[in-house]
């Protein structure tokens, strides 16, 4: 715990600036009123109390798991999701403020530093969201649900605002130069127009193609082929973030930033493993098609296809997730955090993007496929348990299909 002494005069590292330390008192007192909201709420049951402790301790094992081995994903949210889920969103964003805050007084790895405590706000809005989604239906939703269409529409919404950007950034160019408020001004108002025609995607699509009925046989078609579509892109996007030409291991050299030999597996020079296009682009359609097509005929079966609503809630969660994450790497670590995702902030760096701007792209391309994985992982957790034990919480009926 000697990280948490204050700074003296002109002392920059071991300790923290009293701002920071502000700070950190702030994230104690938000973790106070999250329990006094979950308490209010009755979401603190016994269960839930016992749950707990249990779904801190999986954030923390599998997260100093992927810091230790430099994964460019945390894995730090699984537990956090899982109590938001079952039981709502003020318990799951106390799990995930305390479970940051406990795994920075660790001598794991990712621990015994600031890192993971100036995280936890971040920590605690994926368990708001966690709960916001289950309670909108994302693990319960059967073939015949018309709240189908709601999440169809989203995904079309997020879709065509990824679509709008690129198309924005090849054109128009979407880069920054901090020097020049011209360029800063025009990034701003191009995201503003691509989240615009987003949202118009959205709407548009929920009010004719997705406006669907109980009744209405299109729900099941539409939920498998999306189901598929959406495991095919996950896998697509996870092969390209890690073997794509600048991707994670063409940023593992086995330097340091020092030019060093690095420890980490020897000091094993991992780019040979990053693959040049068009030979990378191949590899990753073929097996995002083939996991596709194999998911399509799983979700087939059965209710396997409300798999795709929690790619929604995942996505979404990370892309939020993001957001609000950027900044505080960006500004307090200058984008190096010690785990895998420096590689990615370092690669970043190299195509000319300054700290924030790598801060951001790195948050945007890790966080989705992330908070996703974690998502996918609550919910074949949720799949195994008995219907008797989800409901011993107190939102464990929306984790049961009606």
């Amino acid at each position: 715990m000697d990280w948490l002494t204050i700074c003296a005069a002109e002392q920059t590292e071991g300790c923290v600036q009293p701002i920071q330390l502000i700070y950190l008192i702030a994230v104690v007192i938000g973790a106070v009123l999250f329990a006094y909201m979950a308490r209010r709420s009755r979401d603190l049951s016994t269960a839930t109390l016992t749950l707990m402790p249990v779904a801190i301790a999986i954030n923390i094992a599998v997260g100093s798991i992927a810091v230790a081995l430099r994964l460019p994903v945390y894995l730090d949210s699984i537990g956090t999701v899982l109590v938001g889920v079952v039981a709502g969103p003020w318990a799951g964003a106390l799990t995930g403020i305390l479970s940051n805050l406990i795994w920075s007084l660790l001598p794991v790895p990712g621990g015994a530093g600031p890192v993971a405590a100036f995280f936890a706000p971040v920590a605690g809005v994926i368990g708001l969201m966690a709960g916001f989604w289950a309670g909108r239906g994302a693990y319960r939703l059967r073939a015949d649900d018309r709240r189908v269409g709601s999440f169809l529409a989203l995904a079309v919404g997020i879709a065509a605002t990824g679509i709008a950007y690129l198309i924005m950034s090849w054109t128009i160019g979407t880069a920054i130069d901090p020097d020049d408020t011209g360029s800063q001004n025009r990034f701003v108002l191009l995201s503003l127009v691509s989240l615009a025609i987003g949202a118009a995607a959205a709407w548009l699509s929920g009010r004719t193609v997705f406006a669907l009925h109980g009744s209405d046989p299109r729900i099941r078609t539409y939920l498998i082929g999306a189901t598929s579509m959406a495991t095919g892109l996950f896998v697509f996007a996870f092969v390209r973030l890690l073997f794509g030409p600048t991707g994670y291991f063409s940023a593992v050299d086995g330097l340091t930033d020092e030019g060093t030999p690095d420890a980490f597996l020897g000091g094993a020079d991992l780019r040979g493993l990053a693959l040049a296009d068009p030979a990378g682009l191949i590899l990753a359609l073929v097996l995002g098609i083939a996991v596709a097509l194999l998911v399509g005929s799983w979700a087939r079966r059965g209710e396997n296809a409300r798999l795709f609503p929690v790619f929604v809630g995942g996505v979404t969660t990370g892309v939020i997730a993001a957001a609000i994450s950027a900044p505080i790497s960006a500004g307090v670590f200058g984008g190096v955090t010690g785990g895998g995702t420096d590689a990615l902030v370092a690669l970043f760096r190299t195509l000319g993007l300054n700290v924030f701007q790598s801060a951001f792209a790195q948050g945007f391309t890790s966080d989705p496929l992330d908070k996703t994985v974690s998502y996918i992982i609550v919910f074949f957790i949720l799949g195994a348990l008995p219907l008797s034990v989800r409901t011993m919480f107190s939102r464990g009926e929306s984790t049961v299909a009606d």
